[in-house]
């Protein structure tokens, strides 16, 4: 069978033209190669992801870093506490909330984070290749937009959410 001759199915966009595809492929593409890239330090892609979330947020709120992580806080745990055996990240008790703690970098990172930004910064020039400047310009701006359009449809899905839970009580 194939699917690709039923018409009750509504037409499918092109690879190249859809945003999801594009960007999902982008990201494992990406994670791919800076993963194999890292593996020759013995880190992983979740590890220099959280040395760099605590170097751009430095004070950050574990909770917060796990949200921006996209993974569970317990398992955020988990590799701060192999970041902090390393000597690369401490926790301190969160003024605010007795509950919380906050990451800060130690001075033994600095290597760690400036290997990682090195290797970002060439990898980005490697995958913009061919682009002009206001080619590259244009994306950045054009996925900025669709980061906020994005934020405000998950926001809206949200308060949605909570407006029909509410009004069927």
């Amino acid at each position: 069978m194939n699917l690709t001759e039923h018409d009750d199915m509504g037409p499918l966009v092109t690879e190249q033209e859809s945003l999801g595809f594009l960007l999902s492929d982008n990201l494992r593409l990406t994670r791919r190669i800076a993963s194999q890239y890292f593996e020759q330090y013995q880190l992983t892609l979740s590890q220099a992801k959280a040395l760099l979330g605590v170097r751009r947020w430095q004070g950050i709120r574990q909770v917060d870093l796990a949200d921006f992580m996209d993974i569970q806080p317990i398992s955020l745990a988990r590799l701060l506490d192999q970041l902090a055996e390393n000597g690369w990240i401490e926790r301190r008790p969160d003024p605010k909330d007795r509950r919380a703690f906050q990451l800060y970098l130690t001075p033994a990172a600095a290597p760690i984070v400036k290997m990682i930004t090195t290797a970002s910064a060439a990898f980005q020039q490697k995958a913009l290749a061919g682009l002009t400047a206001e080619q590259q310009q244009a994306l950045f701006a054009g996925l900025n937009q669709v980061r906020e359009n994005l934020t405000a449809l998950g926001k809206n899905a949200s308060e949605s959410k909570v407006v029909s839970e509410v009004s069927e009580k």
